[in-house]
């Protein structure tokens, strides 16, 4: 990361700025504040001075080793342009891709699945006028093995849009989006999970010049010619039909699957999958719009790796909203600051999810039920209390399959 600082008035270096920031999400403190209550306490100073590796300088800093402030922590990143810090989460997912770690998720072995959606960020401060100004992003995720869900790029929306005199819209940030991460994998396989907003012309025309696949949820009002008319070839082929079970919350889940294909939405022919669902408390119906080809031997995969996984990125944004991340908290004013701290608080997410998953869900396999939030609880718990010895050896092996 860039550093805009004057080195010979700086207290802090770079990096402990930015792991600052990273240990606010990555415990889970929820604000700031919540993180500034404890900076100062027990072992946290000395351990944070070992992961940014920083050399104390008693002679100038004096002996106490102590944590920087989020004030200015926030006044630093603020500084930062903000397609520096969106490198962050890209280089990490190509780190671990290149690791092979991700491969066992990947549609048909060759398929990287990509989850769109959009949220609010958060709910801004307050105007002088007395009224909130929102900010909302467009996250694409990677799906990973073991219901893990890797942040990888970010579109923010902007709402002051000056040429349209009116607020940005989610397919235009979809838009952009899309020409970024094609810019960063011209040459990945990928395939698009998206929700009923997207199967519109323009989207179909950006994956098809991308040569990217597609298994967007099909809505009976977004496109009601194409529903109306996928639901009448289906009922004219009776014969393409399977039935499939799978293992659900309450019980197993029996499936029946039945698909047609070459159903007009504009210019373009697709196939549409219906997935009638049946479990121990519930009836269901899923009904999805892609450019694959449906047969016998594909759609229990493109139904279930493929389309229910995009409810996967509603979890990630529960648990970042209710779990103690802080999004749709207004960490700061400042544009720039708070679209970095969005970033690092996907960072902070990727990192969580290797750590329990990686590595804690199998050293805790042997205890009964140990949750996500107990596990970072007591990683607060031990770096409050236990100074890191810097003579141990690496943790091991990051594995996400606990039978492994």
């Amino acid at each position: 990361m860039p550093d805009p600082r004057r080195q010979d008035r700086c207290v802090y270096p770079w990096r402990h700025i930015w792991w600052q920031i990273l240990l606010t999400f990555l415990l889970r403190a929820g604000s700031r504040n919540g993180l500034d209550g404890d900076r100062n306490s027990g072992q946290l100073p000395e351990n944070l001075r070992q992961l940014c590796e920083q050399d104390w300088d008693v002679a100038r800093l004096g002996p106490r080793v102590t944590v920087t402030c989020s004030e200015n922590a926030k006044g630093q990143i603020g500084r930062v342009a903000v397609a520096a810090v969106a490198q962050l989460p890209v280089r990490m997912i190509r780190r671990l891709m290149a690791m092979r770690l991700l491969d066992s998720a990947r549609l048909f072995g060759r398929w990287w699945l990509v989850v769109v959606d959009g949220t609010l960020q958060d709910r801004g401060r307050a105007t002088p006028h007395g009224t909130a100004r929102y900010r909302y992003v467009v996250e694409a995720k990677l799906v990973g093995p073991a219901g893990t869900m890797f942040a990888l790029l970010t579109e923010f929306r902007d709402l002051d849009d000056p040429a349209r005199e009116k607020e940005d819209c989610e397919l235009n940030a979809f838009r952009r989006l899309a020409e970024r991460l094609h810019a960063e994998f011209p040459r990945r396989p990928i395939c698009l999970l998206l929700d009923g907003l997207y199967p519109v012309e323009s989207v179909f025309d950006l994956c098809a010049a991308s040569d990217w696949k597609f298994i967007a949820t099909h809505r009976e009002g977004r496109q009601p010619l194409a529903w109306a008319e996928a639901v009448e070839t289906m009922r004219l082929s009776p014969n393409l039909v399977a039935h499939a079970r799978r293992a659900g919350a309450a019980g197993p889940v029996e499936q029946t699957l039945r698909w047609t294909t070459q159903v007009p939405f504009g210019k373009h022919l697709f196939q549409v999958l219906f997935s009638g669902e049946i479990s121990p408390t519930a009836a269901t119906l899923w009904v999805w719009v892609t450019n694959f080809n449906l047969t016998r031997e594909t759609v229990y995969a493109i139904a279930n790796q493929g389309g229910r996984a995009r409810q996967g990125i509603e979890t990630v944004f529960n648990v970042q909203k209710n779990g103690g991340f802080g999004l749709e908290h207004a960490f700061c004013a400042n544009t720039t600051a708070a679209q970095n701290y969005h970033l690092l608080m996907q960072v902070a997410h990727i990192l969580e999810q290797l750590l329990v998953n990686g590595l804690l869900r199998r050293l805790t396999q042997a205890c009964r039920k140990v949750t996500d939030v107990k596990l970072i609880e007591l990683l607060r718990t031990s770096l409050l209390t236990v100074r890191i010895d810097p003579t141990l050896p690496p943790f091991g092996q990051l594995r996400f399959d606990s039978s492994a």
